[in-house]
């Protein structure tokens, strides 16, 4: 190499030395302000006063019970109208309660609707199900027979509801469901 590249390169790398320190030094922006900023935003406009609205429980007449008819004067005919039989009616029964298992979660049931060796028929039931608004789901069993999947129709929270459930399940689709418990347990194996 000679002296003039030699040259060359040492003012190179001391020029570009003095720009390391320098540069920085000149674009850190001290000495330069921000211009002043000046807002012409309007004053906000008055709020409308919102009327308060106080909730009222509503009146449920199925909770009351209906006030006996007076009793008849003597001189008054006995009357056989509608009314004396509304009087006596009493009001619905109370919808059963669901269980609670030893967790104190509701015990749950479902109707199984048949289990299927194929998983692609039990696929095609959890289908049709879904297509008519049902809650269908599939699930495998272990049977004498090997494996096979098994076509649900819930949960429902009574074991009441869910006969109810296999009865219209039975007209609907022609499947005699069976009432079982349903358990999340079987789900996670």
């Amino acid at each position: 190499m000679n002296t003039a590249m030699k040259q060359r390169l040492v003012g190179t790398v001391v020029i570009g030395c003095l720009a390391i320190i320098f540069i920085p030094a000149l674009l850190d922006g001290e000495g330069v302000s921000p211009p002043e900023m000046t807002s012409s935003m309007p004053a906000p406009p008055p709020m409308p006063q919102v009327p308060v609205i106080q909730q009222e429980r509503p009146l449920i007449t199925a909770d009351t019970l209906a006030s006996p008819d007076p009793e008849p004067d003597a001189d008054d005919e006995p009357a056989t109208s509608a009314r004396d039989t509304t009087s006596t009616t009493s009001a619905p029964p109370a919808p059963e309660r669901p269980k609670l298992n030893t967790a104190g979660i509701p015990a749950t049931w479902t109707v199984r609707l048949g289990s299927f060796g194929e998983k692609a028929n039990a696929e095609g039931l959890v289908a049709r199900l879904r297509e008519q608004g049902y809650q269908g789901f599939n699930r495998p069993i272990n049977s004498s027979r090997g494996p096979l999947t098994g076509v649900y129709v819930g949960p429902v929270l009574t074991e009441a509801e869910a006969g109810n459930l296999q009865r219209k399940l039975a007209s609907e689709f022609e499947l005699e469901g069976v009432v079982v418990q349903f358990s999340i347990e079987e789900l996670e194996q």
